[in-house]
């Protein structure tokens, strides 16, 4: 009886971060889902990992959410499918502000932003040959910009070690 006390408020808590997400990126997802015939991969003790973030905000990452999907047949062709999730999914808030292929055509990434108060929504799709991923985070603007400009120092805060001279 005594566990159940301890276990069942401490099983809340890491599902909260799980069940709750951002509408926008449970559409992309459902809309990748149908849209490229693919189904989202569980990734264990996911909740978790997002409840640590919560608590600890590393490098002024406030939430996140990720979705993996396996594409065995490769990625899309072309972007263009995706832009257009994007654009429905978030009613056209969302600005693409990198987008990177392969020179064969086979890997391709798109990072999209989207202002939030005093915050950022990123999103990060990564499409390659046997995976798909979609990275949706909630950023301070401000501390990404100190890692942009001392990336030394953002590799070290998140367990890189000393900083070589």
């Amino acid at each position: 009886m005594r566990r159940l006390f301890v276990v069942a408020p401490l099983l809340a808590l890491v599902s909260v971060p799980a069940v709750a997400g951002d509408p926008d990126f449970n559409a992309i997802v459902r809309d990748v889902e149908s849209g490229y015939g693919v189904h989202r991969v569980s990734i264990p003790l996911f909740g978790l990992a997002r409840f640590a973030v919560k608590v600890a905000r590393p490098e002024g990452v406030q939430d996140f959410d990720m979705a993996i999907f396996e594409t065995p047949d490769g990625p899309p062709p072309n972007s263009s499918r995706f832009d257009a999730i994007m654009a429905r999914a978030g009613g056209g808030h969302w600005s693409s502000v990198i987008r990177v292929r392969s020179g064969r055509g086979r890997e391709w990434t798109c990072i999209y932003v989207r202002p939030e108060g005093r915050n950022w929504r990123m999103l990060i799709a990564t499409f390659q040959p046997a995976e798909t991923v979609i990275l949706h985070a909630r950023v301070n603007p401000e501390v990404l910009a100190r890692a942009f400009d001392d990336p030394e120092h953002a590799g070290g805060s998140l367990g890189g070690g000393e900083r070589e001279q």
